[in-house]
Formats: C-alpha cells, sequence, structure tokens
C-alpha cells in the first residue's frame, strides 16, 4: 500500500517504522479567543513524533538524509508566533502543515500543542490538543 506524498515523494508502510521526537518545546505566542489571550503571549509546549524511514541517514550519517531538527525547531517557533488563532486545533494543523513544508521524509506528523496557562479557573498542568497527520 503505497501512498503519494507532496514533493513527488513516496512513503511506504515500512517507513512509519522510525520516528524523530522533539518534546517540550515552549514558545511564547499569542493563540485563544480572549481579549486577554490575544494581546499577551502565552507559553506553548510542543511535542512532536514525525515518522519517516531513517535508514538512509544511519546507512550514510549525513545531516541530509535526516530531518535537521535544530532548522526545524526555528520553523515551527516562527510559525506558532506569526499569526494568532483563536483555537490551538487551528495553530496546530498550521504547525503540522510546516512540518511536511520543511521535510519531505516526514509520512506522517503525531503533535500535542499545549497551553501551559490559561484563563480556566482551576488547578492543571496544561491543556491542549493532540493531531495525527499522514501525508
Amino acid at each position: 500500500n503505497m501512498v503519494k506524498i507532496r514533493k513527488r515523494k513516496i512513503c511506504s508502510k515500512g517507513d512509519f517504522m522510525d520516528q524523530i521526537l522533539i518534546n517540550g518545546l515552549r514558545v511564547m505566542a499569542r493563540h485563544g479567543y480572549t481579549k486577554e489571550e490575544k494581546i499577551m503571549e502565552q507559553e506553548f509546549e510542543i511535542d512532536i513524533i514525525l515518522h519517516c524511514s531513517l535508514e538512509q541517514a544511519i546507512e550514510t550519517d549525513k545531516i541530509e538524509h535526516t530531518v535537521e531538527c535544530g532548522g526545524l525547531i526555528k520553523c515551527i517557533t516562527k510559525t506558532l508566533k506569526e499569526e494568532p488563532y483563536q483555537l490551538i486545533e487551528k495553530a496546530a494543523q498550521k504547525l503540522i502543515d510546516a512540518i511536511f513544508d520543511y521535510s519531505p521524509i516526514v509520512c506522517s506528523v503525531e503533535l500535542a500543542l499545549k497551553k501551559t496557562q490559561s484563563g480556566i479557573l482551576a488547578d492543571f498542568d496544561s491543556l491542549g490538543v493532540r493531531l495525527t497527520r499522514v501525508r
């Protein structure tokens, strides 16, 4: 079962075996529906699992055969800060779109976007969404 992806690359079933992890990335940004959330930056925490084949990277030991995480983190940070959305669901989808555009070897993304602060009066660590998308 082959699935066509952007940039004319093909993801095969075995490509989903390998994962690149980014956990606990913290970014200050403005997303939310209240007046305060639109004005003041809040801390967002992002956890990402990238599914891709890392066989070529393992074989060659070359950065161009994997996802360069430093550049990807800059891309994610820029994307989250760029345009404010009322819902973090929309912001999370924009991050996934940016990840797919950044790296053609990524076959699927699991992304959790969490707010560590909120106007909700309750005691909690964070609230957020988790999206899973396949190219």
